[in-house]
Formats: structure tokens, sequence, C-alpha cells
């Protein structure tokens, strides 16, 4: 499967699940089902099934090398995640999912993902100082760019009937928190098979509201990806690093 970019020769072979960056095979960090197992939904899926099982591909700083001077100016890395098509026991295969650290005063880092092939939904929740939780619930598809907003915790699921293949930018200097959301079983809803949502309840007080993914009003769209946006013009990811810029766009 060819993905498209003028920039990058891109290529995943589903039969190996390999992608190739201008011919070269990229290396992957593999999550299994034996890493999620504080986070499913069954909690007794994973007794019978193979722990080592891969859900999802991680490659990580994808086309790194051939421009690197601009990704180094900016600390910014491209990564490419693919997820398996798999039942976890009744639940849509999703990430383990994760938080970012504080960059500029109260606000985390954020980070921009674009859906390259599948169908998604992003699960973004914030804990708010009364132990309440905003849980927004974004679907996307092929070619629609969706901001993981700062203070927001998020997970991927794959909702789709084939695998998904998913890109973002991100700072590359942080590592992201995962423990949040292991000590609580999981995000704040659970995405089933079915297409049923089912609250945590290990969450208290949830006000979750969904939507359709909406173009971002600054990024140019006639690009075929964010790497050729990225590579082309940096300063439309600025926020990336200093988030409050996303006052300006009514985004937060």
């Amino acid at each position: 499967m060819k993905i498209s970019s003028n920039l990058l020769e891109l290529e995943f072979d589903e039969r190996s699940m390999s992608l190739y960056c201008d011919s070269e095979k990229a290396n992957p960090s593999v999550r299994k089902l034996n890493e999620m197992n504080d986070v499913l939904f069954n909690k007794t899926f994973i007794n019978n099934s193979n722990k080592n099982d891969p859900l999802y591909y991680m490659f990580r700083g994808v086309g790194f090398d051939k421009n690197s001077s601009v990704f180094e100016a900016h600390t910014i890395r491209y990564d490419i995640t693919v997820l398996n098509h798999y039942d976890l026991g009744g639940e849509f295969n999703k990430t383990l999912g994760h938080y970012h650290p504080i960059v500029e005063g109260s606000l985390s880092y954020p980070e921009l993902y674009e859906v390259l092939y599948g169908e998604v939904l992003y699960i973004l929740q914030r804990a708010n100082p009364d132990g309440t939780y905003d849980v927004k619930l974004i679907h996307a598809k092929k070619g629609d760019r969706v901001i993981m907003l700062p203070n927001y915790g998020h997970i991927t699921v794959n909702v789709g009937s084939d695998i998904l293949i998913e890109a973002n930018l991100v700072n590359s200097t942080f590592e992201s928190n995962y423990d949040p959301i292991k000590q609580k079983k999981g995000g704040a809803v659970y995405v089933l098979s079915n297409n049923n949502i089912v609250m945590n309840r290990n969450y208290n007080d949830l006000t979750v509201d969904y939507s359709e993914a909406n173009k971002i009003s600054f990024l140019d769209y006639s690009k075929p990806t964010i790497y050729d946006e990225y590579v082309g013009h940096p300063e439309h990811f600025e926020f990336l690093n200093k988030p409050s810029l996303l006052k300006n766009y009514n985004l937060i």
C-alpha cells in the first residue's frame, strides 16, 4: 500500500506489517497484548489469548534523515503508527493512551494527528480541578487531521474494518506518561466492537462530547501529508511547542 507524499516514498506491506521509507525498511516499536492488560474492558480476555499478539506498530522519526535540519531546528518528530484490526474481547483495538508534560504555563504539549488510511475514534480526556472529566470523542477518516489538545490525555481507537494508519507530529524531547490511564484501568470510556460506548467507572462525572473531525483553519490541506507541510512551512506548527498559540483560533 503506497502512502501519498511529495517528499517521501512511503509504502506499507500489510502481509509483513512493514513500513518502507524511500525503499528502506523502518524499525518499529511493537505494542503487544500483554502490555495492555491494565486498560482492557474485558479483564479476562487476555487469559485465553496469545499474550504476544501484536496490537500496533510505532514507527518513530520517519523521514528524519532526509530533512533533519528542519526537524532538529524545532525539536519535532514525525511518526507513523499502524493499528491492527483486532478484537480485544469485544472492544475495538486501541492504543494504551498517554498524557504529555507541561511546557508553557499550565499547558502541556499538544500533538497533531493525521489519518493516512482507515477510520478512527480519538478519545481525548481532561481532568478538572473538581475531579470531573471532560471527554471529547472525535471521529476521523483518511485525510482528516486532529489536534490532541493541551492537558488532554488521548487514546486512538481503530473503529474501521481494516488496519488503521495514522501519522503524528510532536515535540521530540519528552517522554509520554502512561501511568494515569493505567491507574484508572483504561480511558474514560471503552469503545466496544458493537459500537457501544461504555463509561469507565473509575472516572467521576464525565462530560462527553462527540464530533466529526473539522478542518484546522491554519493548516494547508492541499499538501498530501503533514510531513510535506511541516518541511515546507514549519511555522504552521509552532503551536506544538507553544500551545498558547491555539488560543488565537479558539481551540483552547
